[in-house]
């Protein structure tokens, strides 16, 4: 019988499916409690490039990218929210964002929102559910 060829990294029937890419944030435990954020590096870059934040119902994790100018949000490290915790803030425009969805509610972009990323749990972890060099982390 005639063996076809295998490209790398394809799977051949029974072989186990290669996990899905992701990018280790930190422990559970490390996140801030509801009504505050944080802010993470996972490309190295030198700037938080993705921030999270606890809700009631969970975790969001956003890109750190004011869609009116491209600028990231915080006004100095992990000063992401409002003083009531329920607004994602710009500080450069003023732009409120909804900390729940990522949509703005006031300011320049009003209507656009934040990009949410994706995520896992796992572990005790938070991990991104994005390879380590997506664009979107640098």
């Amino acid at each position: 019988m005639a063996t076809v060829p295998q490209a790398p990294g394809e799977s051949t029937p029974g072989d186990a499916p290669a996990p899905p890419p992701r990018t280790p944030l930190c422990p559970l435990d490390a996140l801030p409690p509801v009504g505050h954020a944080r802010g993470f590096d996972p490309a190295k870059s030198g700037r938080d490039t993705v921030f999270a934040l606890r809700r009631n119902d969970g975790i969001r994790v956003y890109h750190n990218h004011c869609p009116h100018q491209g600028v990231p949000l915080e006004y100095r490290k992990d000063r992401f929210l409002s003083g009531d915790g329920q607004r994602v803030l710009c500080y450069a425009h003023g732009a409120h964002f909804d900390a729940d969805s990522g949509l703005c509610t006031d300011g320049p972009c009003r209507g656009m929102s934040l990009t949410s990323l994706p995520l896992v749990v796992e572990d005790g972890w938070l991990y991104l559910a994005l390879p380590p060099d997506s664009p979107v982390l640098r």
